[in-house]
């Protein structure tokens, strides 16, 4: 007997269809493959945004697309932040007692050799200067299969590098295109919390 999707589920599924039906891709004629451009970042990110909206508690918003905590150099996709937090004039920067958490929200990441590190990092760099923002990385689509015993992947080793310390998550595997389980209701439930 297969049980029936719940919300999370169906929701997860249409993140990752919206995402790819409105995706901007360009072709790059000399190896014939897509490049991942700002375009589906930014819809990624403003994709989580608007189906991550409903679950905050009332006291925390989220903002961004890039979005930064006063004080700290690096461009944050996502920031979880007060209520009534307004950024600092002319800027899309938040004061830093106002900040709560930073997502790192990937479309389909390049997982190149060093990124976990380098992702580790500016995580730890970033929590170092202020030890109350959790930071939270989630991808929509990724070469990776959580169901497969000894799998080794890019995303493996992300989720090696970052956890427990910084919580992974993957919507999609983007080879079989299947919806990896239970992967944004526990997102939610990390970030509501």
């Amino acid at each position: 007997m297969s049980s029936l999707p719940d919300d999370f589920e169906i929701e997860q599924a249409d993140i990752v269809r919206i995402i790819e039906t409105k995706e901007g891709r360009t072709e790059v004629p000399a190896r014939n493959e897509f490049a991942w451009n700002k375009f589906n970042s930014d819809l990624a990110c403003r994709v989580v945004k608007q189906f991550l909206k409903k679950y905050l508690p009332e006291e925390l918003k989220v903002v961004g697309p890039n979005a930064y905590i006063d004080g700290h150099p690096t461009e944050l996709d996502l920031l979880l932040v007060t209520e009534s937090a307004i950024p600092e004039a002319f800027t899309n920067a938040y004061r830093e007692g106002e900040v709560r958490c930073a997502i790192e929200v990937e479309n389909q990441a390049q997982l190149t050799l060093g990124l976990p590190e380098q992702l580790f990092s500016q995580f730890t760099t970033l929590q170092n200067q202020y030890p109350h923002v959790n930071c939270t990385y989630l991808s929509i689509r990724e070469p990776w299969n959580p169901e497969r015993a000894g799998s080794v992947s890019p995303m493996t080793d992300l989720r090696k590098t970052l956890e427990p310390k910084f919580r992974v998550f993957c919507l999609s595997e983007s080879r079989t295109q299947k919806i990896v389980p239970r992967q944004w209701r526990e997102f939610v439930n990390h970030i509501a919390a």
